[in-house]
């Protein structure tokens, strides 16, 4: 999993920088040859998510099917470990489609006129959006004997909290901390990446510059503020 994440986001970068290359090299693009990129890069987002929700659904299927399998033939350490490892795969692989297609339905509601292709696309949406709830309900489903609190529950942060043992609050704070680092790394690439997206196309960008470093702000406080001592 860690291999692919970063596979997509040295994808990421690549394309970013390869984009931003040919700006230089070749000078600025159309609007119409923009136009061209944006909806093909919507598309292969689109096709990428209707993917993952399908993978998704086997994934989710096989698991609930080996649950309540009393004659399996893993042992329970093996099942344990296979489900914990399953859960996360269809956790992410359910996460990621919900962003690809807004993002996608962004690029199509403001670059294409293909009214079908948006009402597929929102309806992606709403599946990837109902399908990420039914992989959040999955843990109560793999571990029916722990109070664990349902999804949508007002308190289900703490209540999933209070229902860890120390192990399990452990792997959550050091998975937490590294996702934290890394969210807020990115954020500031991706800020100079606008910063220099501006400088090449003309298009200016300030808007989602200060949004995003006002996100970084908001978090860095929130981040402080949590770990003060009490």
């Amino acid at each position: 999993m860690k291999f692919t994440l970063k596979i997509i986001l040295y994808g990421a970068i690549g394309f970013a920088a390869g984009y931003l290359i040919l700006e230089l090299l070749y000078g600025r693009n159309t609007d119409a040859t923009l136009e061209v990129i944006y909806y093909w890069l919507s598309i292969v987002m689109i096709v990428l998510a209707a993917a993952l929700l399908i993978y998704a659904f086997i994934r989710r299927r096989k698991l609930i099917k080996l649950t309540n399998d009393k004659n399996r033939t893993m042992n329970e350490d093996d099942f344990d470990v296979y489900s914990y490892n399953a859960f996360n795969i269809i956790t992410v692989t359910t996460a990621v489609p919900l962003v690809l297609s807004l993002i996608a339905l962004a690029i199509q509601t403001m670059a294409a006129e293909n009214p079908w292709l948006v009402g597929f696309t929102i309806i992606l949406l709403f599946i990837s959006g109902f399908m990420n709830l039914q992989a959040s309900a999955l843990i109560n489903i793999i571990y029916p004997d722990k109070d664990l609190p349902k999804p949508g529950d007002k308190k289900y942060n703490q209540k999933l909290l209070a229902a860890s043992d120390e192990g399990e609050l452990f792997i959550m704070t050091k998975a937490l901390y590294s996702s934290w680092t890394l969210t807020s790394m990115l954020l500031f690439f991706a800020m100079i990446m606008m910063i220099f997206y501006s400088f090449v196309t003309d298009e200016s960008q300030i808007f989602s510059i200060v949004i995003i470093g006002l996100i970084m702000i908001i978090s860095q406080l929130k981040y402080s503020y949590e770990i003060r001592e009490k």
